[in-house]
């Protein structure tokens, strides 16, 4: 479930980000500007669709219907997400624009609107499905005679999600991998299989909940951040851009669809559950990447961009006196890129 408590500094960010197309960007070579096959892809994150009581996991029908629109443009290269995850597992160039769509938590208004929408737009998505709010036939949520109808849908995958919904860095080990366990075991009764990618509830991870996975036969997991996807990231904290009412207009939709991944690596912290706070930021960006002076970081709670200092040529270091609050944090690092495409770098940060 997306949660904005932490995100007040989201309008600021994407104002900032969308004035700044107007003005002087680095200049690129006409090589670099020519798009080619790329280590990036961009992950989207719906919740429910028409269910204006909860705007804060909503998207409107006509925002939605505005998305697939811009999404039919050829430019755009939809897959199902299990593409992308093979890609960046075995390093593997994908065309430019190549974006997947995911939905979180089984609401019925997926199966009556998101669905019937996606399939005449013959888009692929994923569905992660948690599922003890379907087994307790919550009236909010599709039943499993439904998800079953959905999975023989060749463009639809089920996704893991866990048992309870529950965040899983809040149990103890053995609490965390019977809720997993028990998911596996009713996916297995109810659709035959249980999925091998994983959305952690609330984007929340750990190190520990990753080798967890890994153990159960998981070979991806998902969070709730804002980033691009490339052979650098982490296959079991892999970012998605979530939308909601709020955040769903067009020009900032434009911005996160065009964007693509910075290639960093040797990131810290290593963990994002923070226990050093304010967390010391750093990152490597690939060599050939140009206009690293031209790079904000945003963290969600500071209402103003970090203090950035660059290390040689491509290390960069982030800085912030105020510590993180409780809870979710994140922080968006962009820059101008080729093709006017903007580099889109995040990291999440979890305080107990």
């Amino acid at each position: 479930m997306f949660n904005l408590v932490n995100h007040s500094l989201s309008f600021i960010f994407y104002t900032v980000i969308i004035m700044a197309s107007s003005f002087a960007i680095p200049e690129f070579s006409k090589a670099e500007q020519t798009e080619q096959a790329e280590d990036s892809a961009i992950i989207l994150m719906y919740h429910r669709f028409g269910e204006e009581k909860y705007p804060t996991t909503n998207i409107t029908l006509p925002q939605f219907d505005a998305h697939l629109e811009e999404l039919k443009k050829e430019k755009y290269n939809i897959v199902p997400l299990d593409d992308i995850v093979t890609a960046l597992k075995n390093k593997e160039k994908l065309p430019p624009r190549t974006i997947a769509i995911t939905i979180d938590d089984a609401y019925l208004s997926i199966f009556h609107h998101a669905w019937p929408k996606l399939k005449a737009a013959n888009f692929p998505f994923t569905l992660f499905v948690s599922t003890k709010p379907v087994s307790q036939n919550n009236a909010n949520y599709m039943t499993w005679q439904q998800l079953r109808d959905m999975a023989s849908d060749p463009l639809v995958t089920i996704g893991h999600h866990g048992h309870t919904h529950d965040p899983l860095p809040y149990m103890t080990m053995e609490q965390a991998r019977k809720d997993i366990a028990t998911a596996t075991a009713i996916y297995e009764k109810e659709l035959g299989s249980f999925p091998d990618i994983f959305a952690y509830p609330y984007g929340e991870f750990s190190p520990m909940l990753q080798h967890t996975l890994k153990e159960m036969h998981i070979k991806a997991a998902f969070g709730q951040f804002s980033s691009g996807a490339s052979s650098h990231s982490n296959l079991f904290g892999l970012p998605r851009f979530a939308l909601n009412e709020k955040y769903s207009n067009m020009d900032r939709f434009r911005l996160i669809v065009n964007a693509r991944a910075l290639p960093a690596y040797d990131i810290l912290p290593i963990s994002p559950v923070i226990k050093e706070n304010p967390p010391q930021i750093g990152f490597t960006v690939k060599e050939n990447i140009r206009g690293l002076s031209a790079m904000s970081c945003y963290p969600s709670h500071l209402g103003k961009a970090a203090d950035i200092t660059r290390i040689d040529r491509n290390r960069v270091e982030v800085r912030f006196d105020l510590p993180l609050p409780k809870g979710r944090s994140r922080i968006n690092c962009t820059m101008p890129g080729p093709d006017k495409r903007w580099y889109w770098f995040g990291l999440p940060f979890f305080v107990k």
